[in-house]
């Protein structure tokens, strides 16, 4: 038992001694082609613990892509009312007449030129169509700032028959759309 116990500690204080003699100096790459670290410049702890060195610095870039975001539109709608056909450039003959507007903020990194698209739902919409109010369709900001903009629906000739007064019918959607502005 006495040589094993003997045998142990020996195997033990080699191993101690091997550690505290730290690691063989080493290199590494850098700016300059080769560098040396001594072992007076590590902090050695028990166990060793090697500190990291930069070898590389790279720059790091990115390709922007195109940037559109419209604030809030999960929170925008249109509610046709009912107009004097007049109101809408439409005459007595195409009643009954509709319009609506709804005010955005939009913001961009490049020139947007804004579109629209109506899809009808059900058999009520007979003509309609969609435009930006005063002609305004196109963000032109170069600061990437907040621009407002208002898109209308009017429509003519509805087809009320199925539709009891006072009710409120989802008649189509609107989509915004936007394309860069060449």
């Amino acid at each position: 038992m006495k040589k094993s116990l003997i045998a142990i500690a020996v195997v033990v204080a080699l191993a101690t001694l091997a550690h505290a003699a730290g690691p063989e100096p080493h290199y590494t790459g850098s700016e300059d082609p080769m560098i040396k670290v001594d072992n007076e410049n590590l902090d050695i702890g028990w166990p060793f613990e090697y500190k990291a060195l930069t070898i590389c610095t790279m720059p790091v870039y990115m390709n922007v892509g195109y940037y559109v975001r419209m604030e809030d539109c999960t929170k925008k709608k249109i509610i046709l009312q009912q107009v004097d056909c007049g109101d809408i450039g439409k005459k007595a003959a195409d009643w009954p007449c509709y319009l609506d507007c709804e005010s955005f903020e939009l913001r961009a990194n490049f020139e947007v030129k804004l579109g629209t698209k109506l899809t009808k739902m059900g058999s009520v919409m007979d003509k309609w169509e969609a435009y930006y109010d005063e002609g305004k369709d196109v963000y032109d900001r170069t600061d990437g700032g907040k621009e407002t903009f208002k898109v209308c629906v009017k429509a003519w000739k509805a087809q009320l028959y199925e539709n009891a007064p006072g009710s409120k019918v989802q008649v189509g959607e609107l989509q915004i759309t936007v394309k860069p502005n060449v």
